[in-house]
């Protein structure tokens, strides 16, 4: 029997990856995130560049990964080289938080 489970990702070891844990579609809602959050986790990438691999986690389909970071707010972004936490930022939630985290991940 084969378990409908996703493939895992396989990232270089020297990578820096930005996690972005996201809440569920319903916890989106029921918080008020803008639209706009969305847009701007599809672009994380785009504006970092190939020095940080983007990750998005979704609540719902990983909370083992969600609790294994020890998160409290979400959406959250954690910053991860070689398994070494650089950085982290909880409960994004306005166009001033994205704000931080892109001048965060492009000053880093």
């Amino acid at each position: 029997m084969k378990l409908n489970m996703p493939d895992p990702i396989l990232i270089p070891a020297k990578t820096t990856v930005l996690l972005v844990f996201l809440p569920s579609i319903s916890r989106r809602e029921a918080i008020g995130q803008p639209a706009s959050f969305m847009q701007f986790v599809q672009s994380l990438q785009q504006q970092v560049g190939e020095s940080v691999r983007v990750l998005r986690i979704d609540e719902p389909m990983h909370p083992e990964v969600v609790r294994s970071f020890a998160i409290t707010h979400l959406p959250a972004f954690v910053l991860v080289q070689q398994g070494v936490e650089l950085w982290r930022y909880e409960g994004a939630s306005d166009e001033n938080s994205f704000s931080a985290v892109s001048q965060r991940l492009l000053h880093n």
